[in-house]
């Protein structure tokens, strides 16, 4: 097979689902479709028709394992890995449970390192590789009433930092940090009851997201989109503390009053 290997972790929906969709279109790309949920995948997969799939829980060591184990002895390796797969709950930092912290932890950052610690030693061994984290603006700066949610994507863009120096020029690491995209995670709310207007006006679709993600694979990078936030990050940078105190204000004047909830991105 002439395509690249591309395997993609939270393939069954929202950004992952649209970012396999994508992958197939290109044509050069060949998707290794990864979720917990076989059925919805086999969906997928009727759908898109030009990929393979494979049911694997990120935060379980042995079906990573397996997972491996089937993916190196049917194709022999992957040329990119995409770790999409995660989820977050929106509510105070009190008002989310540990468990949910430590869930967050499991599947949005441990989840990507296990996926990269199985298959970084196949790139190795190759010569090359790419891997892609699906991060989020979260992951670069704190945001009320998503303090756990933010702390795993902290931790996968250090990580992806880390990975980048550590690595590169064999292998290229890059990170797409999103700003709120509109998936299952507002439940049918309106954004603008949960961010301040600067923000909700820039809601992303999850089209978007996915072509920014498939187009990473050409120029791995930390790419924050859309550009509003892009040069917000930039402003962060310079002046930290007059950001976080300008960010206070407009979440204390928006007055976010919701119950925690569970979404999957």
């Amino acid at each position: 097979m002439n395509k690249e290997m591309v395997l993609l972790t939270g393939a069954s929906s929202g950004i992952g689902k649209e970012v396999a969709s994508q992958l197939v279109k290109e044509k050069r790309y060949f998707p290794l479709l990864v979720a917990r949920n076989i059925d919805k995948l086999q969906e997928l997969k009727n759908e898109i028709k030009d990929c393979d799939i494979y049911s694997c829980d990120v935060t379980n060591p042995e079906q990573v394992k397996n997972l491996v184990d089937q993916v190196v002895s049917k194709y022999g390796g992957i040329d990119v890995l995409i770790n999409n797969a995660g989820y977050g709950r929106f509510g105070g930092a009190l008002d989310i449970p540990i468990s949910d912290y430590i869930g967050m932890m499991e599947t949005n950052y441990l989840g990507a390192v296990r996926l990269t610690h199985a298959f970084l030693p196949y790139m190795l061994k190759a010569g090359s590789g790419k891997i892609i984290n699906i991060a989020s603006v979260a992951g670069l700066s704190g945001s009320p009433n998503l303090a756990a949610y933010c702390a795993s994507k902290f931790a996968l863009v250090g990580f992806s930092e880390a990975l980048r120096l550590e690595y590169a020029p064999r292998i290229q690491v890059g990170v797409l940090c999103p700003g709120p995209v509109q998936t299952p995670f507002f439940r049918g709310d309106d954004p603008s009851d949960l961010f301040p207007t600067p923000i909700a006006r820039q809601i992303l679709d999850v089209q978007t997201v996915a072509h920014h993600a498939v187009q990473l694979i050409n120029r791995p990078r930390v790419k924050v989109i859309p550009r509003g936030l892009r040069w917000s990050m930039q402003f962060r940078k310079l002046v930290p503390g007059f950001y976080l105190q300008i960010t206070k204000k407009l979440y204390d004047s928006l007055k976010i009053r919701t119950k925690a909830r569970r979404i999957d991105v």
